[in-house]
């Protein structure tokens, strides 16, 4: 996919990464997706290519909703690429091609008519369709006692004309059971656009999942062939061979392949039971066993920041005297910077830089001290007025968090000499005494 650098007003004069399929009309200053149709595809698909109109000028929300689209179009490419290779499609693949075949035609369930001038048309359509569907079906031959000739019809149930005739005339059509690796590609498909994320957090999610779901092993085997007991057994080879995991952590595994089986249960209407489901050990004591900064640690820690970047080195000090995630304070956008109260602080909440840990993350943070001295200064120099500009348009930006926690991890374990694993986690959350002892001091 080619790429290139365009100037976006929002995040100030630094250059951003703009995928090609993203559109931006100078006239009316909103965003589109447009993609266009590999050759060899265009007679499948319809069409020469692909436009959706993103319905924002904001360019991080339509860069989210296009990344979300972006999606089903390698989707369906992948799918139409299998069917003039002659490859059998997935079990998805094979009710999304059904579905395309009826919209075509244009007698589809959903396109239902509303005149009976249409109507007369459309069942007509729908009759003429059985022909369609007979001529794609194989059939074999062979001779009577008579010497008459007889014709027998081979149902294939991964054609998907005939999973379209049964779509058509409301029949069930035969069961299909994806696999496991089916079932995942369609889950990550289907909460991506639930959950709109930028492309890097996308990527992030999907690594996850995956882990977690490669852990099992034969990912070509049925979601029917993997019962309760081989989830509890492979619970306690997690559990054997990650000794160092947290309740939480292996809680986490287990959820992430509980919502790829239970989607699929649903999708598919299988008659199982989630077998991942109660699996979960309930967490009762969750004490965090990483220690805090000594303050000979802490003082050189911020004498170590000095040697960054000034906007890496000023999220740092903020981390420092807040306690705020790291992801917290570099998505700030200057709308949740209140300066002007008698009480400075910054408000936590979702942008569309990047969303909060959890609800509980939804608050107001009181600025004092160095974090506050340098701040001002700051932000007078950057003078911006859009309340959705990112604070810092250097790691305000899809990954720019990963780029600033390396940094800032740099300091601990490169300038401070630090090698410690309670430590390798860098939420600051280890500087909540040095923070609770300064919140008590406003």
């Amino acid at each position: 996919m080619s790429i290139w650098y365009e100037v976006i007003p929002q995040f100030g004069t630094k250059l951003m990464r703009k995928p090609s399929f993203l559109k931006h009309s100078p006239v009316r200053g909103t965003w589109s997706y447009r993609r266009d149709i590999p050759k060899k595809l265009i007679s499948l698909w319809g069409k020469t290519s692909e436009k959706v109109k993103l319905e924002t000028k904001d360019y991080a929300l339509a860069y989210k909703r296009a990344a979300a689209i972006n999606l089903e179009f390698d989707a369906k490419a992948k799918r139409l690429r299998q069917l003039l290779d002659g490859k059998p499609l997935s079990a998805e693949h094979l009710g999304e091609e059904a579905k395309d075949i009826l919209v075509r035609e244009g007698i589809h369930p959903q396109q239902m008519p509303s005149t009976k001038e249409e109507a007369d048309v459309y069942f007509q359509r729908q009759d003429e369709y059985k022909e369609l569907y007979i001529n794609t079906v194989d059939t074999k031959h062979g001779y009577n006692t008579d010497g008459t000739i007889w014709t027998e019809y081979v149902e294939d149930p991964t054609n998907p004309y005939a999973e379209a005739f049964a779509v058509l005339h409301g029949k069930p059509s035969q069961s299909i059971v994806p696999t496991i690796k089916e079932a995942t590609e369609m889950y990550l498909r289907v909460n991506a656009r639930k959950k709109p994320r930028t492309p890097a957090n996308q990527k992030k999610h999907e690594q996850r999942i995956w882990r977690a779901i490669n852990a099992l092993g034969r990912t070509d085997d049925l979601v029917t062939d993997f019962n309760r007991l081989k989830a509890q057994r492979h619970k306690e080879v997690l559990e054997r061979s990650n000794p160092n995991w947290k309740p939480d952590t292996l809680n986490k595994t287990l959820g992430m392949l509980s919502a790829v089986f239970k989607h699929a249960i649903w999708q598919y209407e299988l008659s199982m039971v989630n077998p991942w489901s109660g699996l979960k050990d309930e967490v009762t004591d969750r004490q965090d066993d990483r220690r805090s900064f000594t303050p000979d640690e802490l003082t050189r820690y911020v004498e170590g920041l000095d040697k960054l970047n000034p906007e890496a080195r000023l999220l740092g000090l903020l981390m420092v005297h807040t306690g705020c995630r790291t992801m917290e304070c570099a998505g700030l956008t200057c709308g949740y910077l209140q300066m002007q109260n008698n009480t400075p602080h910054l408000q936590l909440r979702p942008n569309h830089i990047r969303s909060l840990k959890n609800k509980q993350s939804k608050r107001d943070v009181p600025l004092i001290d160095k974090a506050l001295d340098e701040l001002r200064p700051y932000l007078a120099q950057r003078k911006s007025d859009d309340p959705k500009a990112p604070v810092f348009p250097r790691y305000g930006r899809d990954g720019g968090m990963d780029a600033v926690s390396q940094l800032l991890n740099g300091v601990i374990k490169r300038r401070l000499k630090i090698d410690d694993p309670t430590l390798e986690k860098l939420n600051f959350m280890f500087l909540k005494y040095n923070c609770n002892s300064q919140a008590l001091q406003i």
